[in-house]
């Protein structure tokens, strides 16, 4: 399979399915262009001319590994459109392992796991290892360690797991925005997201008690941290929270926008009356009005150390499991007030 021909197949040009394949951002064409093209790249089993590609970085070709193949796992997720988080972080993968001769060529979920074929197919592909996105249910390591050699894990929260692990730590970027609306003077903040074995409602906690706040179980919706949680648990802060919190930080950006969304249907005015923060910082976060202020995570940067790890780890360049912690950043945008000063920043 060529460019030429991936590109006769999705009904685009050439130069469009290299810039698709090459953009550093993922941003060159519309989305269902993109999404189209890497779904024929999976299918046909594309992989760039290795030798080509070693001439042009001045590099012997005779020397330069075989092509292998890798698999992609969503852990939290039953489909990619349901975490934008993962999705960025999906494609970022795609193409670094693109560009080593170790393509992508099988994506699925743990929750797929419990179909009967599913073993079958797995073997059909022939991977030689997978990414794992997201935390999952510890009942599902030993399947993915009986189909793949080589695992790596990328994620907010370490897993007990014997595998290389990517970390871009999801209590630190709690830690982070908490300390963040303190210091603009909230005192009263509420909770969207998940409570049960999750990193980031415990350092919600303790940062409340380090700093002297009052827990109250009225102003924390335990939901799911996708959209559809977000806006519900909005509805319940709405429902039972008396005064409502002054701030609220959201488990996810995308749980954040449609909290976003239920507040403004309640004529709730953000950040006037209520701010708002997060962590991810997807691409939609800098789009909706008020811009979301959030905790970034170096998408690209966790997408291409997790690649380079787990190819490291095929060609037995090291052996030991390894986790590798990734900083996090915030972003300062619109959604949040400072009470200090009576202005936004």
């Amino acid at each position: 399979m060529t460019l030429k021909e991936i590109a006769a197949r999705a009904g685009v040009s050439v130069s469009t399915v290299s810039r698709i394949i090459n953009s550093p951002d993922d941003s060159f064409a519309r989305k269902e262009v993109r999404d189209h093209v890497w779904a024929i790249i999976k299918e046909t089993g594309y992989t760039p001319n290795q030798n080509a590609r070693a001439l042009k970085f001045g590099k012997d070709p005779s020397q330069e590994p075989s092509a292998g193949a890798l698999a992609c796992i969503l852990g939290r997720a039953r489909t990619i459109e349901d975490n934008p988080f993962f999705a960025q972080l999906a494609r970022v993968i795609e193409q670094r392992a693109l560009e080593q001769g170790y393509p992508v060529r099988h994506s699925y979920s743990v929750f797929d796991v419990k179909i009967s074929a599913m073993p079958e197919k797995i073997e059909s592909f022939k991977a030689d290892g997978a990414i794992i996105l997201g935390r999952f249910s510890g009942n599902y390591i030993g399947f993915l360690e009986q189909q793949y050699k080589n695992l790596i894990y990328v994620g907010r929260n370490v897993i007990s797991a014997d595998c290389d692990q990517i970390i871009c730590d999801g209590y630190e970027a709690t830690q982070i925005a908490m300390n963040y609306l303190i210091a603009c003077g909230h005192r009263r903040i509420g909770y969207i997201g998940e409570i049960s074995n999750e990193v980031r409602y415990q350092a919600y906690l303790d940062t409340l008690r380090e700093n002297g706040l009052e827990y109250s179980r009225s102003l924390v919706s335990d939901c799911l941290q996708n959209g559809v949680g977000g806006y519900q648990g909005a509805e319940r802060l709405l429902k039972t929270a008396s005064p409502l919190p002054t701030a609220v930080f959201c488990a996810t950006d995308i749980a954040a926008i449609a909290a976003l969304r239920r507040f403004t249907e309640a004529k709730i005015k953000v950040p006037e009356q209520l701010s708002l923060i997060s962590m991810d910082n997807i691409e939609l976060s800098g789009y909706v009005s008020p811009m979301l202020t959030t905790v970034g995570m170096p998408i690209a940067e966790m997408g291409n150390m997790a690649v380079q790890t787990l190819i490291d780890r095929i060609q037995k360049r090291h052996k030991l499991p390894m986790k590798i912690f990734l900083p996090n950043k915030l972003a300062i945008r619109e959604s949040v007030v400072n009470l200090n000063e009576g202005m936004y920043i």
